[in-house]
């Protein structure tokens, strides 16, 4: 046992000392928060085109003809071609068993065709030229925001001010006032998931819609369309010193 004292001293003396986030001296620590309202003012449509046959060629021709037919009718709406973003072909066999064997079914030819809108004016006329055109059996919709960067720094403003409100009022209470930050984090290093660092940032709202374009009856010219409002919400955490 005499010589397990020593040993166990020299490996605690080995373990490093990690600092602490915190101060020595009188401080306040507070989370800071806002949420903003912002009106969607881009919508991204999505397409999976494809198509199924014992044929590659055959499928492959059909995927590209549906692919180019989809750009001519996008083309009077003035949208740019840098909003219109393919991928490449995707292509697998299918195949299913009989009599415990494998057989071929057909070759699955897809490709997925993005399509940025930045005048939401013109959504219902471009969905209804897209159900119309019969391209795709399935019209994915999602709203956002084009400057979204400058939202979040906005929002992440209106809770650094949020967080020096709440530090001065807790401060007041006890006679004290607020002096510098010692650390400004959108991370809360407080809990448990401290080594998941992910930004207290987000942009929520209804701006997600999966349209199935066979069950649809565009009869009507306008189609209802009410963007509504996303919001946009910011955490930060900061240790102001107290003087």
């Amino acid at each position: 046992m005499k010589f397990l004292i020593p040993a166990v001293a020299s490996l605690l003396l080995s373990i490093p000392v990690f600092a602490t986030p915190l101060p020595n001296q009188a401080h306040v620590y507070v989370e800071g928060s806002a949420e903003l309202e912002v009106e969607p003012d881009t919508m991204t449509f999505t397409l999976s085109i494809q198509k199924v046959d014992l044929d590659l060629a055959k499928a492959k021709a059909d995927v590209d003809a549906r692919s180019r037919l989809l750009i001519d009718a996008i083309k009077k709406f003035g949208i740019k071609s840098e909003d219109v973003a393919t991928t490449a072909l995707n292509i697998r066999p299918e195949y299913e068993y009989k009599d415990n064997q494998r057989v071929l079914t057909g070759n699955n030819v897809s490709r997925q065709v993005d399509i940025t809108l930045r005048d939401l004016k013109k959504y219902p006329d471009l969905m209804k030229a897209l159900v119309d055109a019969k391209i795709s059996e399935t019209i994915n919709t999602n709203l956002t925001v084009a400057n979204k960067k400058a939202v979040e720094e906005k929002a992440q403003t209106a809770a650094m001010n949020d967080a020096r409100a709440r530090a001065e009022r807790l401060a007041k209470t006890q006679g004290k006032a607020v002096g510098e930050p010692w650390s400004i984090s959108e991370f809360n290093n407080r809990g448990n998931e401290r080594w998941e660092l992910r930004p207290a940032r987000s942009l929520a709202g209804s701006s997600a819609n999966i349209v199935a374009a066979a069950d649809m009856g565009f009869k009507r010219e306008g189609e209802p369309f009410e963007p509504g409002v996303m919001k946009i919400t910011a955490q930060v955490y900061v240790v102001y010193l107290l003087k």
